[in-house]
């Protein structure tokens, strides 16, 4: 029972000794330890031909120096094996200066992947992008309304929801910040783009003259064919390329053009048009979208596209790869006429959702003024300075070291991989669930201690317990050293009644 004992003590301080001498490690060579849990975490390793550097944040004291104390804790990594949850911050940086890049991120803009296997965003076993500390920069709105008649039909249906969407107060403190230098340009498009007034394009500064613009020019204006392709493919080209008002501030203001290309139908050049007589066209202004995005980071333009009404093609969610087919745009409709026919039926949405895809935004199909104002606002997009991603996989997937993939698809190119290595000896103490959502909060390891430290003195009580009895029963029963003294008798010999010691004498013969 003894030897057991000490054998159990020994294991325990094997432990205790195996922590601290992890948390000697070196922070600059080693793989550091990640708070609240047992594992240790890798230095992030940047993707090839990458625009922006990813710096992915690896420790407490990195996130406190960078944001301060109040926020580092919702900054450092988070790991836990029993939920098989890894949460991780990011921020991105502009490699020449180091200093951050923000960019308008959401959910979509961010793939996420666990050992080269992409995380599906949501799900039970997918991830999730949270946006911290919004920031306003320099934008500049290409709104591209359409000018064709059917804008103005039934008593200017659609054109009052443009106007009414275009004054809402909400949209116009989107458009106008207070914390950021933006600008509007006002377009309508027919066979030709024009500004609202009839002339060429200007950058409108002040909320002032943005309602006046709306208010003296929205409903005027000459009418015409809808040549949506060609109108998208002017802003993203000639009109922030070529010398002009636009090309000067937006070198002057170092901002960024965001284009908003609105119609009610279809893509329309002539009335006999078919709709498989757009598949030439849209692969021509998808190359130029891609032209543009390929532009140095600040030149290169974002595109969302916006349908009124309904879409004709309700099931249509992806975008198919390589290259318009008749089948992937038309489907049945292939040789309807579009002028009167199909435009009458329902919005585009499957154009508008590709040319949004290859120019990095995103597609709306909306009804009324409301929706079209909500529109206005997404694209008017807040950016933040750093993100944080969590995800879930099965927890076999911790019991071995495993690669985080993190990667932007959207406005630059940007990537880091990083490894961790879960402990094989122990785990960190069972997570608590967080009040609100579905990912835990990690808890304290003075918690495991806390647990740990009673049985760790149990064990030295019970391995002592056996020699301290020992000691004390044999203090309390042993007999004094050398045995009894010898008596002497008094001088006067021995006491009365009392005989002599004959403990020296020889027995009788």
């Amino acid at each position: 029972m003894g030897v057991m004992l000490h054998r159990l003590v020994g294991l325990s301080l094997l432990l205790a000794g195996a922590f601290g001498f992890t948390g000697c490690a070196n922070p600059e060579e080693d793989p550091r330890p990640i708070d609240g849990s047992t594992y240790r975490i890798g230095e992030p390793e940047q993707g090839e031909k990458t625009e922006l550097y990813m710096k992915v944040f690896t420790s407490y004291d990195e996130c406190r120096a960078t944001f301060g104390p109040d926020v580092a804790g919702d900054c450092t990594p988070q790991v836990d094996r029993s939920t098989g949850q890894v949460r991780l911050a990011f921020q991105t940086l502009d490699k020449s200066t180091m200093m951050p890049y923000y960019l308008p991120l959401a959910p979509d803009h961010v793939q996420v992947g666990h050992n080269r296997r992409p995380i599906k965003e949501g799900g039970k076993s997918g991830s999730e992008l949270v946006r911290h500390n919004p920031r306003r920069s320099g934008q500049l709105f290409i709104v591209l309304i359409d000018g064709s008649g059917s804008m103005y039909e039934n008593n200017n249906e659609q054109i009052n929801n443009v106007y009414q969407a275009l004054l809402r107060p909400k949209v116009k403190e989107s458009f106008f910040p207070r914390d950021a230098e933006t600008g509007v340009v006002l377009l309508r498009f027919t066979s030709s783009v024009k500004s609202l007034a009839g002339g060429a394009p200007r950058v409108i500064e002040r909320p002032k003259g943005y309602e006046t613009a709306v208010r003296s020019h929205l409903y005027s204006g000459e009418r015409g064919f809808t040549h949506l392709y060609d109108a998208v493919a002017y802003a993203v080209g000639p009109l922030i390329d070529e010398e002009g008002a636009v090309r000067d501030w937006l070198a002057i203001h170092r901002a960024e053009p965001t284009i908003i290309a609105l119609t009610d139908g279809f893509n329309n050049e002539k009335g006999s048009d078919l709709c498989r007589d757009n598949v030439p066209r849209l692969q021509e202004v998808l190359e130029e979208i891609e032209l543009a995005r390929n532009k140095p980071l600040g030149l290169r333009p974002t595109v969302f596209t916006v349908g009124l009404g309904v879409p004709i093609r309700k099931g249509f969610e992806e975008v198919p790869r390589g290259r318009v087919t008749v089948r992937d745009l038309c489907a049945r409709h292939a040789n309807e006429m579009i002028n009167g026919r199909l435009e009458r039926r329902g919005i585009d949405n499957v154009s508008l959702k590709w040319m949004a895809e290859r120019g990095g935004g995103q597609s709306f199909v909306k009804r009324n003024s409301s929706g079209l104002a909500q529109v206005f606002q997404e694209a008017a997009a807040v950016r933040y300075e750093w993100y944080q991603v969590f995800y879930k996989v099965d927890r076999f997937h911790h019991r071995q070291s495993f690669e985080t993939r993190i990667r932007l698809t959207s406005f630059a190119n940007a990537e880091a991989t990083i490894r961790v290595y879960p402990s094989g000896w122990i785990d960190a103490p069972t997570p608590r669930r967080a009040a609100e959502g579905r990912w835990s909060e990690p808890a304290r390891m003075r918690d495991t201690f806390g647990m740990a430290m009673p049985l760790f003195g149990g064990l030295i009580f019970l391995a002592f317990l056996g020699p301290a009895t020992f000691n004390a029963r044999r203090a309390m029963t042993r007999k004094p050293r050398g045995g009894s003294k010898k008596q002497q008798a008094p001088p006067g010999g021995a006491e009365a009644g009392v005989a002599p010691d004959q403990g020296d004498q020889p027995p009788p013969p």
